[in-house]
Formats: C-alpha cells, structure tokens, sequence
C-alpha cells in the first residue's frame, strides 16, 4: 500500500507520514532513520535510505512540507448567496513569493487577488482579536497577475512596498472549490487534502466553506461475531474521506432514496463519521498556527429508529465556517442493531451508545490533527440525538469524553428496565433463535440482516436505552436527582420549539387532521381511551377557536413525550445543583423539514410571515444552515439574521459553556456578525436558569424581539404536573 502525495492533492503531510507509515509496516528499520527525517530537510544518506524504502513499497517521494492552513469564507448567514463570495486559502507559514506562488499551483489554485480583499478582510480582523497576527503584518497576493505583499488589517485593498525576493511571509491563495448545494454532490474531482493522525492518513476534500473529511470509520463494522456486541475501535493505515457512506440499517424516510435525502443507502457495515473543520494545523503545530478550535459533536434524531450522520441537514460547513469550530456528525446502530436487549447477561443492549462513545474517544484521539481541541468537546443532538446526550451524561463510560452538552427537543431522554427491554425484544427474535443465551447470540449473528430489520418493522416502534450497569444505572431524572457526582457534570444547554407534537405526530401512522372537532376523540387516537378520559374531565385542555382540537392534541402529545419529562429533570438538576450552569430556551422561529411537515403547516409562504407551527426538528435549519441543501428559500431576511443569531449563541457555548456571545468577538468578525450585535444592543442576557426566589428564566428566541419567559412551556398551567402523574406518563 501506498502514501500517494501527487502534485494534484492539498498535501499537508510531511515526511514524518512516511517515517509513521514506515514504523507500522516494518518497525525494526525505524531506528535507522536519521532524526534529522523530522526537519525541514532531510540528510544525503537518509534521502537514499527512505528512497530505498518508499520504493520498496511504491511510496511516491513527492512529499512536501505540512503547512498550517485555514479556510476563508465570510458566512453571513444568507444561505441564497454563498457561492457569490470569495472564498481563500491563508497559509499561516512564511515563504519566499516565489515559493508562495509554486503552493498555490499545487493545489491547483493561484494567489488571491487583493481586489477581492475587502470579502475576507474581516477574517484577519478575527486573527488579531485571538492574538494569531498583527496589524503590521504583510500576506503575499496577486495583483494584476504579479506577486505583491498586502497589509489586510490597515484596510488596504492595494499592494504594499513588495519585500526583497528573499522575504518570507504567509500568504493567500483562492478557493476555488465549488460551494456543495445538493444531496448528491459528486466530490470525486474535488481538491483532495491529507491529514495524518496516529499512523493514519485520511484523505478529505474542500468545497467553498470548509474542509470536509466524509464516511470515516471509527470503529469496526458491527457485523458478523461483532453484532450484538459494543463496538470495537477502528485502525488502519489510509482513509478515503472523499465521499459520504451509507447509514446504519433501518426503515423509513431514510431506507432508500425516494425522498431524495439519502444517495448513499444503508448498511449494517456503518460506523462511520464525519468531520467539517475551517482549519488544519502543521503536524508540528508551531508558533504560527491558530490556536485549536472548539468542537461540535452532533448526533442526529430519528426515534433511535431511523436517521443518519450523512444527512445533508447536518452538513457542517455552514456551521463550521460561521462559528469557527470542527464539526463531527456521526452514525451509530439503530433499531433492533443498536438496542436490543434480552435480560440474559449475553445480548444486554446499548449497543448504540457503545457506538457514540466509540466515536467520541476517536474525536479526543484525532481531533486535534483536524484543528479541534480535544479538551472543548460539546456534545449536541435533536430530538433521539438529545436523548443520546442525555444518556452521554449519565454515563460513567463517557467521563472525560466531552466537556459541554446541548440538548434540542430531547425530552428527559429514555429509559428501560431489563425486564421491559426484554418484554419489547423478545418477541422479535424468538421467532428466529431460542435456546441457551449464548445460542440465541450466535444464532441471531447468523441472521440475514435484512431479516431482522425487517421483523422489527412495525408501527410506532420504539427502542429506548436500558439499565445494565455498565453503560446506564438509573432513570435520567433520578440519577441527576442525586446531585454531584451522579453524572458527567458539564454546562448543559437545554429546550424546545413551541410545537413539538405537530410533525412528531405526522411521522406516526395516526389518523388525525387539522379538521378535527372533539378533543377526546383525536387524544385518543394517541393515548387510548382510558387516559384520553382522563384528560378531558381534567379542564386543562379546553378547546376554542384557536385552541382547537386539533392543537390541543398536537400540545398534549408534545408534552407527553418531550417537554413535561424534560421539565421534570430540569426542576431536578436545579434542586440538586447537578450543572455547573444550565441554560433553557424556546425557539419562537423555525422552518420545517419537508417530510416532517403534515399539512403544510410547519412553516409559512415566502414573503407572508404570518403565525405558524414552530414544529419538533424546526430547530435543525437554523443551526445547521443548510436550506441551500433542500432549495428552502428566504421567506423574509429575519430568517437570515435568526440563523445568525442561533449560529452565534450555538457557537458562544462550544467556545465557553456560556451561549452569550461576547461582544468584542461579534466585533472582530465584522459585518457579517452585525445582525447578532443589534439583536442583543438593548441589553439582552441569556440568564442562567436557577430557579432562584422561584424565577425559572427561558431564553426566547426569535429575530427580532427577544425575550425572556418566566417558566417553562405549560410548567405553570397545571398540564405537566398532570401529564407526569403515575398512570399518564408514555415513557
């Protein structure tokens, strides 16, 4: 096998790849190579030596230097018009103008021409507010097709005195890597970029925003004598990281590509994740480099059922390019794959979350060669997704891992007994393997896996984490209940969107519709009969012309599956001190995905904001920014600002635990941070919520306008204490 470095890929690995490549191959030959390998030059003899050795392995020789390199994009959060802006490479390390221009042609590329300065002028207006540059310092550049020097932070959209021939200085080449707009983006022709990491080379890619490393596995696929069993790390020596890969087994939107938002398939071979960065370092990180930036970890929402990390709804560039963070998607096994359990002591379950902490261990391992900072983890996730962070913190087999977390719509997480798992899988698989426990587990790893998918596919499925006492101990809320100590102690970031029942309904086989005229009979349909009855004669759900039936059914089911048990914990965490800071929001604006949207009413017309269902995933465009994927249009410009300002806070608290974003920070990164300036120039401050002299404080967000709400969503109106009674609870 061979380390491929040609002149036609981004190649920031050095010759200290060949001498990691060379120690894993063959190590007893390692002590012969001179440590002078190491430098910026290598010695006669160990030129000869390392030539007879890359030879011996078909190893090309074209091995320059890695250089620290930063991707610059201005995002100012108009997803319409990203690809009408420039976009550059800055390399951080100084070289003759000569040199500067031979490394832009390497990467098929050529120096930046300063007029188009003034579209990332403001990136270097960041680099000095994080101590990276100085405002003397000079850049080379092109202009009018020769090599000059710029100063971008004296406003100079001209050359300067052009240094010596010999002067060394960093330098700006273009970006000319398209902007990815579709599902089915083909990068096969796409710049190509390498990154090495403990004995691994991953070959990504770049597009307009950022650098993107696709379908990397983390662990060993969980197949064969590995099925069933919690996941097992990855390792090899090269990573194809040009092209997203397929998702973990399931049925649904995402089984095949009807829907359009799933090219690449599904496999039970699927632990893979993905990494979006604005930023590779040198692998000697030298002083010239940026600092390492904070990570995002997201982990995606499906009802542990359905879903994948290739989404293109989480496509990070946007996100990465906008906060200055690396962002990392994941799969992890779902269904019966990643959650059966069978109270036997062999198939015990979680394999999923086995799955999440496997990625996030490969995230502190390597993260850092993609620029993030393995010690700012933020672990993030909607709906499923929030229940995985949920049960991230409750896990002592994540301790250290992550170092924050954000919870969307994830309710107070799920939790099953071993009896209960047992009593929801056994059925499954005895119709395929009885016998002793470990009988039924190689019986049930000989299964075709379409076999058991299959079998599992049925209405309203549901595969909640289970107690087992290696990975999960308690109930979410009670385990918190227990203060300090009990779980993963990080600044936690929890909320909703105003109507969580309304597209969570529309993904189940229910016969309900926006016509409905009697509030019982539509709750029932959810409930059954007997607790229906019960929340009629109750009061608290009394229907009017806006508070329909319909919307009644859409808040009661809201509750009863997210946001009462979330509030529940949240009181919880607040008794027991469990956080060192907790943040609750509700998010006023949103934007619908296409097939989480029934009746068409999770967003409103283009150009006619009007009130509207604020739906369960509404939340995922505006962090993401990625309506460009899905041709969404701008229906009004506050959408634009609203994705700014979520962006921002999202940002904020992966950079501190805190999600208000400092001031000066907005500043420094110019116009296109202005929109999030004026949104909090009055004053605004996201509180902490403490429940202090009984002020439980909501952040409420929108653009323009906001605001903060004393308590949460029906916390005071008597509907939660209701709804979390025993003999009314779903989970």
């Amino acid at each position: 096998m061979g380390i491929s470095t040609s002149g036609n890929s981004d190649s920031y690995v050095s010759c200290i790849t060949t001498c990691i490549y060379v120690y894993h191959r063959f190590p007893p030959l390692t002590f012969l190579l001179p440590s002078k390998m190491f430098g910026d030059a290598l010695g006669g003899y160990a030129v000869a030596f390392s030539t007879f050795l890359l030879g011996k392995w078909n190893v090309s020789t074209t091995c320059p230097p890695a250089r620290s390199v930063s991707l610059l994009f201005e995002n100012d959060a108009d997803w319409e018009h990203f690809g009408d802006h420039s976009s550059a490479l800055f390399f951080h390390e100084p070289v003759t103008g000569a040199e500067a221009k031979t490394i832009c042609k390497e990467h098929n590329e050529t120096l930046f021409d300063v007029k188009n300065l003034a579209e990332i002028s403001a990136r270097f207006s960041y680099f000095q507010f994080m101590g990276e540059v100085d405002e003397s310092e000079q850049y080379w550049a092109a202009s009018s097709g020769r090599t000059c020097a710029i100063k971008p932070l004296q406003k100079r959209d001209f050359c300067v005195d052009i240094p010596s021939s010999d002067a060394t200085l960093p330098f700006l080449c273009t970006n000319s890597a398209p902007h990815t707009t579709s599902v089915d983006t083909d990068f096969s022709d796409a710049p190509k970029v390498d990154v090495a990491s403990k004995g691994t080379v991953f070959t990504g890619t770049r597009d307009h925003l950022a650098f993107r490393f696709m379908g990397i596995p983390y662990a060993q696929a969980p197949t064969g004598p590995l099925r069933f069993k919690y996941s097992q790390p990855w390792h090899g020596d090269r990573v194809d990281a040009t092209a997203l890969k397929p998702g973990c087994l399931q049925f649904g939107y995402f089984e095949n590509n009807n829907l359009g938002v799933n090219p690449w398939g599904i496999s039970e071979d699927c632990l893979y994740l993905n990494v979006y960065t604005p930023h590779i370092p040198s692998e000697s990180r030298n002083e010239e480099s940026p600092k390492l930036k904070p990570v995002l970890f997201w982990i995606h929402g499906g009802g542990n059922t359905y879903g994948l990390g290739s989404d293109l709804t989480f496509d990070g560039g946007p996100l990465a390019s906008r906060t200055d963070t690396v962002v990392v998607t994941i799969n992890y096994r779902l269904d019966v794959f990643g959650f059966l359990a069978l109270n036997d002591d062999v198939i015990t379950g979680n394999y999923a979350l086995s799955d999440k902490i496997t990625a996030l261990q490969w995230v502190k391992d390597n993260i850092a060669a993609f620029g993030g900072d393995p010690n700012r983890v933020t672990i993030s996730g909607q709906s499923a997704g929030g229940w995985s962070v949920i049960d991230l913190l409750r896990s002592p087999k994540a301790k250290g891992l992550f170092h924050r977390a954000i919870s969307q719509s994830g309710g107070a997480g799920t939790f099953a007994t071993p009896e209960q798992a047992a009593y929801m899988g056994g059925p499954l698989t005895s119709q395929f393997c009885n016998g002793t426990a470990v009988e039924r587990l190689e019986c049930l790893q000989g299964i075709p896996a379409d076999n058991l998918i299959k079998a599992s596919r049925k209405p309203l499925a549901f595969w909640p984490s289970v107690k087992d006492d290696v990975f999960i101990f308690d109930s979410p809320t009670h385990q918190i209940s227990e203060g300090a100590g009990s779980i993963n102690s990080v600044p936690f970031l929890i909320g909703f969107v105003p109507d969580e029942g309304q597209s969570a309904l529309g993904a189940f086989p229910i016969d309900l519709n926006p016509d409905e005229k009697d509030f019982q009979l539509a709750i029932s349909k959810v409930v059954g009969p007997d607790v229906a009855q019960k929340m009629h004669d109750s009061g608290l759900w009394k229907t009017n012309d806006e508070f329909t039936p319909y919307n009644a059914t859409n808040n009661a089911f809201g509750n009863l599956i997210l946001t009462c048990p979330a509030e529940e914990m949240i009181t919880a965490a607040v008794k027991s001190e469990v956080f060192p800071s907790l943040y609750v929001y509700i998010m006023r604006r949103g934007y619908g995905l296409p097939f989480l949207n029934p009746f068409n009413l999770c967003t409103f017309p283009v150009g006619k904001p009007q009130p509207y269902y604020v739906c369960h995933s509404a939340d995922l465009y505006p962090v993401f920014g990625t309506y460009h994927i899905y041709s969404h249009p701008v229906r009004v410009k506050e959408d634009i600002h609203y994705t700014a300002l979520v962006q921002d806070m999202w940002g904020a608290f992966a950079r501190s635990g805190n999600p208000n974003p400092d001031k000066e920070y907005l500043r420094a990164r110019g116009p296109a941070y202005e929109s999030t300036l004026k949104a909090l120039e009055g004053g605004w401050t996201w509180p902490q919520f403490t429940g202090d002299g009984n002020q439980e404080l909501v952040a409420s967000l929108d653009y323009p306008g906001l605001t903060i709400d004393d308590g949460m969503p029906d916390g005071k109106n008597g509907r939660c204490a209701f709804l979390l009674q025993d003999g009314m609870r779903l989970f």
